[in-house]
């Protein structure tokens, strides 16, 4: 192991919705030497943006009280002091799924610097269709969707990773990736300073055990594809938009394409 040393090689791999973020973060979860923090900053982020949030609706307010069932800490300060400090008794590395729309301006950035800081990318053509299917999938209205397109966030933290670390943080197009699994995982481990696993290419179906699992909550819906698979595949959707897709998510598709396309320019490319 290339990190034995190091009992402190933590790994942010930052998303948009509907990016794959979660198949590959299954993959990290072969690892025996990694613990996975999933999407860690939403409680932080939850409390920052909604205030009054018990005078939300009854049903927007199960949604809501289903996430910090899952992500009860709240307190940004003490969310960076377990991303960025001792890992647990076997572990040598974390990995870290974070929406990139949770890191509002007003939340401290220098522990960013300390980090790995993995950028995912993904046609918005197909992450906001998906993100819209799915919202419909537990009933909530489309106007909600704006939170969770995320494109303009992401590459703006992309922009304030590079500068803070004088580097270009990485980045992988999961469609990439799902086409050659294999040389794109052993390409980011090289990258990230870890070994690559055969494990990372397969994984057992509908785990018990999996910090990716989310039980009974309004958004198990989200996770049921891939908790039930066993490996990475690769399904060509972009021909399969949907003849009942909503005019509404044009605009959002338009204005995401150039965020995609920017950072598409710094994604890794194997030949």
């Amino acid at each position: 192991m290339k990190n034995n040393n190091n009992k402190n090689h933590h790994i942010a791999m930052w998303v948009v919705p509907r990016s794959r973020s979660t198949a590959i973060t299954r993959a990290f979860e072969q690892l025996e030497e990694c613990v996975i923090y999933d999407e860690p900053l939403y409680g932080a982020y939850f409390v920052n943006v909604n205030a009054d949030y018990h005078l939300l609706e009854e049903r927007i307010l199960k949604i809501w009280q289903d996430n910090l069932s899952k992500y009860p800490e709240t307190n940004y300060d003490k969310i960076i002091q377990k991303a960025t400090g001792k890992l647990p008794d076997g572990k040598s590395i974390s990995f870290q799924k974070n929406m990139s729309y949770f890191m509002l301006p007003k939340f401290g950035r220098n522990w960013l610097k300390s980090m790995k800081n993995l950028f995912l990318i993904r046609d918005p053509k197909e992450t906001i269709v998906s993100s819209w299917k799915n919202y419909r999938l537990v009933n909530q209205e489309w106007r909600l969707i704006f939170y969770g397109v995320g494109w303009e966030q992401h590459y703006s933290l992309f922009r304030d990773i590079e500068a803070l670390t004088g580097s270009m943080p990485l980045v992988i197009d999961s469609t990439d990736l799902v086409k050659k699994p294999r040389e794109y995982l052993e390409a980011l481990c090289f990258e990230l300073g870890i070994d690559f696993s055969e494990k990372m290419l397969n994984w057992s179906s509908n785990p018990d055990n999996s910090n990716l699992n989310w039980g009974n909550t309004v958004y198990a819906s989200y996770y049921e594809n891939i908790l039930n698979s066993t490996g990475f595949f690769y399904e060509d959707k972009k021909s399969a938009i949907p003849e009942e897709f909503p005019n509404e998510l044009r605009p959002y598709i338009n204005s995401s394409l150039a965020f995609y396309e920017e950072m598409s320019k710094y994604r890794m490319i194997l030949e």
